[in-house]
Order: structure tokens, then sequence, then C-alpha cells
């Protein structure tokens, strides 16, 4: 059997303090206690490593933003902190109990070269980064740091990453994939070797690979805007594998065509080459109905549009390459935004619009967003309070009846019951699991073979996926049904209000000009490598109240921009012997950061 000990020989036993391996939720802590073992022996067979090792958990590996956010950037800061090098090793502590694919395991070689990450069994195993122990003999190393500090982006979390610390993690993958466009290239062809085409196929109905998201990707006004140069074939030659694409690509060759196809050689605010937007799409689930649309708005206002999705794959580096340039990310709320990270941090600062429905909308990434310095807002067009009625024929009510009956089969209440069927809330508390699966199966029987009750749920189940809450169904069949709406109202297709979006982005391209013009004058100017300018020019949209949208903002902003467990104004890599500590200047950074209000998707059109 595998296990981690440390080696001791004193007279009493020693017991080691429980160390929690995760930077997640409460009811998913792993506390996690060395073993130490006594031995008299002098000598022990042993294989040895000069590194440090760190000791990890692994949170909901298949989850991108959830591996991204509550594991890797948590590791990713521990290391740091404590002196990882390119040859550390790491240990996953715990087993997780579901098999891992390719994806869950994720890419690593941008951190180790020569480290191996050691998991506890066979089905572990995803990556040739991840190893079983040796059976000969244990591994020493040097020393062992254990458990991740607590710390991501989360209330749930004791302490906050410094913002400097996920911008060191975007630039080193950055650095590893593409320093150079020939670095790029390569890993491109390294990639298309290493696909096992056949294994991929055999694991999943459809062909997956990592590198399905470059080939879908779809480009808009990058080499000149205008009637008729909207789509291009592919990414222009001059960004490819590119660090920074807009300096290697610059504006001075950038055309704007008038409406005879003409170019114009003169360059103002209104024609200049504007803002790249990304727009992500997913599907079946939350499905953007009209993106399309929103693409030709948006060409049609002059941004340069990027058409991603990730549903048929897409690895780390490429998730990062796509994002690389990227300054207004467009997406359905959901495990694509989380891909943020990978935006540029300089001119202007990033912003995200999550597409939502009105009756459903989380603040999860609003809180990575604010650890980023990225302004959130989340604009919802349905399916119900329409800013007016031209709003409501841009975005008609779409009610899934696939996706409805099919959540309906996991619930546990049974539509078309007469009344005197339906037990209560206090009845169903009250019941075993085995008491429960019988009723629904008794409760299904019942309905199935009856022609009144058949007809009674197909009402039931229209005024379920309506645009409106069914109160009289939530009264009848209780609580039990809010489950169904959270599931339903989470992944039902949606529209983006693609004339409030573009004009939304109008005003982000103001934001950046206006940005440039202040830089201008205080004498900053550049590529922000370190983040600094872009924190400052945040940080001021924080004081605006034009940086979190709305529902739970000024508890988000107050934890993770202006408390003492701040992201911002602290040392970090920079000095990792005072990390945690507040940066000289970091009071006047975060000065008058007292009272946060709603920055709400207020668009007149």
């Amino acid at each position: 059997m595998c296990r981690a000990f440390i080696r001791g020989n004193g007279l009493l036993a020693t017991n080691m303090p429980k160390v929690n391996l995760m930077s997640s939720d409460e009811d998913s802590d792993i506390l996690w206690q060395p073993r130490v073992e006594r031995s008299w022996q002098r000598k022990m067979k042993a294989h040895y490593v000069n590194e440090t090792l760190f000791v990890h958990g692994l949170y909901s590996p298949s989850h991108f933003s959830h591996w991204l956010y509550n594991g890797m950037t948590p590791l990713y800061s521990t290391m740091k902190r404590f002196g990882a090098t390119k040859n550390s090793w790491l240990f996953r502590g715990v087993a997780v109990d579901w098999g891992l694919t390719r994806q869950g395991g994720w890419e690593m070689d941008h951190f180790f070269y020569t480290g191996k990450e050691l998991v506890l069994s066979q089905y572990e195993i995803a990556t040739n980064f991840q190893s079983l122990p040796p059976a000969d003999a244990p591994i020493c190393f040097e020393r062992a740091v254990v458990g991740l500090g607590s710390q991501c982006a989360l209330v749930f979390c004791e302490n906050n990453i410094p913002i400097e610390v996920y911008q060191k993690f975007r630039d080193e993958i950055a650095e590893h994939y593409w320093n150079t466009p020939q670095s790029w290239q390569d890993h491109i062809a390294n990639s298309r070797v290493m696909i096992n085409q056949e294994q991929l196929d055999k694991d999943n109905n459809e062909t997956r690979s990592p590198l399905k998201c470059l080939e879908g990707a779809r480009y808009y006004n990058f080499e000149g805007a205008g009637p008729g140069h909207g789509l291009e074939t592919s990414e222009l030659s001059a960004r490819r594998g590119q660090r920074f694409p807009d300096s290697a690509d610059p504006a001075t060759n950038y055309k704007v065509f008038s409406a005879d196809g003409s170019s114009s050689s003169s360059v103002t605010s209104d024609n200049a080459r504007k803002l790249v937007v990304g727009i992500i799409q997913r599907a079946p689930s939350r499905k953007l109905l009209n993106d399309q649309d929103l693409v030709d708005g948006l060409v049609k206002a002059g941004f340069r549009v990027k058409w991603m999705t990730f549903d048929h794959g897409c690895g780390l580096a490429e998730t990062a390459y796509l994002l690389r340039d990227v300054n207004v990310l467009i997406s359905p709320h959901g495990n694509a935004i989380g891909a943020s990270i990978f935006m540029p941090t300089h001119d202007p600062v990033p912003t995200i619009i999550s597409i939502d429905n009105s009756h459903y909308a989380e603040n999860w990434f609003k809180f990575t967003a604010s650890v980023l310095g990225q302004r959130f807002m989340s604009s919802a067009c349905g399916p119900h309070a329409y800013a007016d009625e031209a709003t409501r024929e841009r975005c008609p009510y779409y009610n899934d009846r696939a996706v409805g009956m099919k959540l309906l089969q996991k619930q546990a209440f049974v539509l078309g019951l007469p009344s005197a069927l339906v037990t209560t809330d206090d009845q169903n508390e009250a019941m075993s699991e085995r008491e429960h699966s019988q009723r629904i199966q008794h409760q299904r029987a019942f309905v199935k073979t009856n022609d009144a009750a058949r007809k009674l749920a197909e009402t039931e189940f229209e005024a379920l996926i309506g645009a409106e809450v069914p109160y009289a169904l939530v009264e009848k069949y209780g609580q039990e049904i809010w489950t169904f709406f959270y599931d339903y109202w989470k992944g039902v297709p949606r529209y983006a209000d693609v004339p409030r979006v573009v004009k939304f982005a109008q005003g982000l391209q103001a934001d950046y000009e206006r940005e440039l013009a202040e830089d201008a004058a205080n004498g900053r100017g550049g590529i922000d490598a370190g983040g600094s300018r872009s924190n400052r020019h945040y940080i001021d949209y924080v004081r605006k109240n034009q940086a979190c949208g709305i529902h739970e903002c000024p508890k988000i902003l107050q934890r993770n921009v202006a408390s003492a467990e701040s992201a911002y104004g602290k040392h970090s890599v920079n000095n990792v012997g005072l990390w945690g500590q507040p940066v000289a200047g970091s009071k006047a950074l975060l000065a008058d950061l007292k009272e946060f209000k709603d920055w709400k998707f207020d668009v007149p059109l």
C-alpha cells in the first residue's frame, strides 16, 4: 500500500498536526495528517530527491474553473511562496473518487521539467506527469510543504492570493508555450503527434482534442473594418504565436473601409482599430441563441471579434492562447468565464460580460474577476422584466422541452397528481431514501396509467418551463420544485440584448481611450507587464462603482479589494520574504474604498 510518512527515531511517539489540503468550501475540506514512522535503523533503502515536495488535494478536477481557482492557483501560489523550482515534485495526498481524463489532469509541462506528481492509485494517472511511488523503496525529499494555506478568491477561504501571483501564473504559461512564434508552432506540431485519436474516439462519442478550439475559432475585423471586411479565414499571420499580438500587428497597418469599399487613410476615434471582443459559445446547455447577431452587431460597430467554443476540446495552453489578446469577454455564465485569467491585464482594464437569465444569476465569477482586476457586468434579456416591448421582441422566451423533460426525470416530485396523492414537505423529509424511491415509482406508475393524470402532467409541465414562476405548482408540490427551477433556469438557452451589449462595449472603448489619455498625461505607457498601471485603473473603477455588476458586490469588493484580506497592494512574487505584507503605496492605492453600490446594466437606446 502506498503511503506517506516522516521517519523519526525518538523514544516518544510524535503526532504531526492535521493540515487542510484544500482551498475549497468547508464540506470539501480534507484534513491530512502525515504519519511518523519510528525506526531504529541507522540506514534505510530509499530514493533521494534533493527537492521540495508539495502535498496538496485535488478539488473537482474535471471542472476547469474549480480546478483552476480552488486547486491550481492556490498550489501555484504556495509553490512561489516556498521556493519551488522547475524540478520540484507534487504529492496528491488524497485520492479522488472518480476517474480522470487527460483534460481533468491538465498539462503541467510549463511548471515542471524533471518533477512528477505522485498519486496513490493507477486510475489517477491522467498524463505523463502523474506517477505511482516506486514499489522497491520510498522516495525521500529534502523537505515538504503540506497544504494550500486556504487561499482563494471565494469567501470560504481564509486568505487571498495576491493579484501579481495570478499575473505571474498567466505569464509563465505564455513564456513556455509562445515565447516566440516558433515555440508555439512547435507546441502545435508536438500536440498533433501526441494526440492518440483512436483512444479519444474510444473514450468519447465524439472526437475531442486540445486543439479543437483553435481549429473552430472565427476571426472578424482583425485585418480591416467596414462593409464586406468582417470574417477572416484564420488568425492573421502577423499575430500567430505572438506574446503581445497588437505590438506585432500595429494599428498603423489597419484599414477602415467606407461603404463603397475604399479604404480611409484618416484615423479618428470613430474609425481607429478597436478592442478585441471574445465570444465563447456553449451548447447545448446555456446556448447563446443569437450569437451570430451579436457578432454582426459588434463587427458593424468596428470591433475586432473572436468567436470561440470549448465544447469539443481545449487544452490549457490553447485556452490561454485564445484569450491572450481578448479585452472584453462575452459568454453565458459558466465554466468558460474562468478562462478570463488569461486575458491581458493592460490596455484596457479587461471586462467580462456574462449573458444571464433574468431568473438566474451567480456571483462565483464576480469573486474571481475582482482579484484579477477585471470589471464584471451581468446582462439578461428575458424571460421577464424586459426594458420595453422592442427588447421583448428581440429576446423571445425559449422554453427548452427536451432539457426540461430530462431534468424532470431526476426530480423528487411527479407532475399530474391529484392533490390527494401529493406528499407534503414534512412527509417527504420524514421518509427514508428507500421510501422516497418507492413513492416516486408509485406516483409515476399512477400518472402513466391514468389519462386525466397524463393530460394534467402535460399542462403542468408547460407551466413549469414557462417564462414566469408557476406559484400554484410551488404551493402544490412544495419546496422540492425549486431544485428543478434552479437547474432549468441555469441551463436554459438564452438571448443577448445585442443593441445594448454593443453600446455597452462602445462605452468600454471610450473608457479605454480615457485610460490611455490619463496614462499619457502622467507619463505612463508601454506594455504593463507588472500590472501596476492596470491595478490603479481597476481600483479607480471600484471607487466609481463601475467594477462588479449587481448582487452581493459590496461584500465581494470589501473582501477582495478593500479589506485587510485584499488581493491588492501586497508583497508576493516580488519579495517572498515579505509575502502578504503591504507594499509601499498600498494605503494610497486603496484609499477611500468605503461604500460600494451596484453597477447596473442600464443602457438606454
